[in-house]
């Protein structure tokens, strides 16, 4: 297994000229026959590593989209196989492995959803299919997934391609499609991944335990970070999980819970009721939300209104927290109303209006007396 030089390649480049396809099915044409002809003669092994694509499509002389779509296609013919962040390698076609995500690729469910279209239409042999324009519509996925299935549906009969004036082409129903072979395959990438992360969380954590970072559920299902993103995603929207920022992380919550808006965006309440049996974790807050139900009642329990609080410093050291966190915390209060800051000489922040108290919030303080240390004068 090593890496291929671009500097190594004695095989000629592709003589574009005056040919009437376009130059994907050229540049695809010549990666099969640079494939096939040196594994015979030995230059190239099985487990070996295309070139950089740039350097590669520069030798070419074709775009690297070009040379991308190309590669994608003899990828769908068994040549190739793409490792997320280690290139893409010449695959033995004796190699029965297949990687989970390939059967729940965009690709394989724009195929799928071609063939329904065709099906439900009612296309006969020889007629036209919709343009790439209409089935982007239709299908809902990109024009270059489109046209990557399309191209798959020719490599395999089931379409052929028609080439029209100015390199514009039209695709032909060309094999029958029934019912009984048509396996509509409605779960895509991101819905793969979110089932396996959903499933490994299930089986390896406990309700408020901190996940993997998406970075490490990358490497584990051979997958791009955006992949993983969007699944985590489909999981907090499920209530599955919460992601929160920095070092929080994101936490298995299992099953959906009250959510409250904080700041023009959800966050996860800060109560669960034991009652009903629900895990109560400190890991669902952030400090400036445990700081700031601290705060409340440091100022209800020692000042009135109109009084100067002691300043971010002193706040830091009675609450046992950063000063960063206190900022943040007096910010809040001052856009609800509580607080006013002011500069100047006699300045500092003053009570406008004192905080309201809420049962439910000091219920949890009294039950987690250790979440929030506050020092006594």
């Amino acid at each position: 297994m090593a890496k291929i030089l671009v500097s190594q390649i004695t095989f000629p480049p592709p003589n574009f000229g005056y040919s009437t396809i376009s130059k994907e099915k050229i540049v695809l044409r010549w990666l099969l026959d640079w494939i096939d002809t040196c594994l015979k003669t030995g230059e190239l092994h099985f487990g070996d590593f295309l070139p950089d694509k740039f350097k590669l499509a520069k030798y070419l002389n074709v775009s690297a989209g070009t040379l991308q779509n190309a590669i994608r296609q003899a990828e769908s013919m068994g040549y190739f196989e793409s490792r997320q962040s280690v290139g893409t390698l010449i695959k033995n076609p004796n190699d029965s492995h297949k990687i989970y995500e390939k059967a729940f690729s965009k690709k394989d469910k724009a195929i799928s959803l071609i063939k329904k279209i065709i099906i439900d239409s009612n296309l006969k042999i020889g007629e036209k299919l919709p343009s790439v324009k209409v089935l982007v519509q239709r299908i809902g996925l990109g024009e270059n997934t489109i046209r990557i299935a399309l191209e798959e549906l020719v490599s395999n009969n089931t379409l052929s391609v028609c080439l029209l004036k100015r390199n514009k082409c039209c695709w032909i129903y060309n094999l029958p499609i029934s019912n009984d072979n048509l396996k509509f395959q409605d779960m895509d990438l991101v819905s793969a991944v979110a089932k396996k992360i959903k499933d490994y969380i299930v089986n390896n954590c406990q309700i408020g335990d901190k996940i993997p970072s998406n970075s490490i559920f990358a490497k584990m299902f051979n997958v791009s970070i955006r992949t993983v993103n969007e699944a985590t995603k489909t999981l907090n929207e499920q209530k599955i999980i919460l992601s929160r920022r920095g070092r929080y992380g994101t936490i298995y919550l299992n099953s959906p819970q009250k959510i409250k808006k904080q700041k023009e965006r959800e966050e996860k309440s800060l109560f669960m009721s034991r009652s009903k049996g629900e895990v109560l974790q400190e890991n669902y807050l952030y400090s400036w939300e445990k700081t700031l139900d601290a705060l409340k009642k440091y100022i209800i329990q020692n000042h009135e209104s109109g009084d100067k609080i002691p300043s971010m410093r002193e706040l830091a050291n009675i609450l046992n927290v950063s000063t960063n966190t206190i900022k943040h915390a007096i910010s809040i209060m001052c856009e609800d109303g509580y607080l006013i800051a002011q500069r100047g000489k006699y300045g500092g922040v003053f009570i406008l209006e004192m905080p309201q108290k809420d049962t439910e919030t000091f219920t949890w303080l009294a039950l987690n007396p250790d979440v929030v240390k506050i020092k006594q004068k």
